[in-house]
């Protein structure tokens, strides 16, 4: 009898560590699954926030602030995090530039019926000097591969159109958005044209038009400022790449909103646009 008691407390110990195992395996199971859908909601969820609705705003006369400043930008590493800009600091340096006080207030009302006649040459190499309240940095356009694209973007450059617009949506990880001069994601210049998709995937730092759909570009643009934003699908028109000042963008996608409720809208920090210049 005392075996057969030992056997069957063996047994009972053998089987409570079998079902253990087994709720621990489904446990870790669950988990990954867990883990897996949040990502792909989380990425999912931040492809559609560059489909905004781009709707044009009502067109009225117009008169805008200047900035003629070039931003002048060294390469730096990214290994580490730059000293962040914070909301104080931005809107002093906003208000030296001339810009309205308050974020919610319209930065322009420039407005146009169509887009832009072609007026660079693709056979030349043009770079924007982009100077925000977060800092400055140089976009290499590209007039080959995206020429009705980057013709536009040298065409709103040179009109002061991007002088004062905010960031207005900004992902930690996947992109920041601006070229909105309502503020809201809904405004444009009045016009739209059509897309230059690229073929191969969007680097880290590259520019490319937000949109509502195939063919309705404007002037609302993002910068992929992680590996979200890479593996977007080629339905944006890409037209450049951040070459010099990439600390600077270090900072605006910090200064995102991380709460996937908000749709990166509004940036925990809101950041301006003081000028863009035109070189070649």
């Amino acid at each position: 009898m005392p075996n057969a008691k030992r056997a069957r407390h063996k047994e009972a110990r053998r089987q409570k560590i079998e079902q253990e195992r087994r709720q621990a395996k489904r446990q870790r199971l669950m988990r990954r699954i867990g883990v897996s859908v949040a990502v792909a909601v989380a990425v999912v969820g931040s492809l559609l926030l560059i489909k905004s609705n781009l709707s044009t705003p009502l067109v009225t006369t117009s008169t805008v602030a200047t900035s003629s400043t070039t931003s002048t930008t060294t390469a730096v590493s990214t290994t580490t995090t730059p000293m962040a800009v914070g909301q104080t600091q931005a809107d002093a340096l906003a208000r030296q530039a001339g810009c309205p006080s308050s974020t919610s207030t319209r930065a322009n009302n420039l407005q146009w019926s169509k887009a832009p006649a072609m007026t660079i040459s693709t056979s030349k190499k043009y770079y924007a000097d982009v100077v925000t309240t977060a800092g400055n940095f140089t976009i290499a356009l590209d007039p080959i591969n995206a020429p009705k694209t980057t013709n536009n973007f040298v065409f709103l450059a040179k009109q002061n159109f991007f002088h004062c617009i905010i960031f207005h949506r900004a992902i930690p990880g996947f992109m920041v958005q601006t070229g909105d001069p309502t503020g809201t994601g809904s405004g444009g210049p009045g016009y739209s044209f059509a897309d230059e998709l690229p073929a191969g995937p969007y680097p880290l730092y590259s520019v490319a038009m937000a949109n509502a759909g195939p063919n309705t570009n404007g002037s609302q643009f993002f910068i992929v400022t992680g590996a979200s934003g890479q593996s977007l699908p080629n339905s944006y028109s890409r037209f450049g790449q951040v070459t010099t000042g990439q600390e600077t963008l270090v900072r605006l996608d910090a200064a995102g909103n991380a709460d996937p409720s908000s749709n990166g809208v509004p940036p925990l920090v809101t950041h301006r646009i003081l000028s863009v210049t035109i070189h070649n």
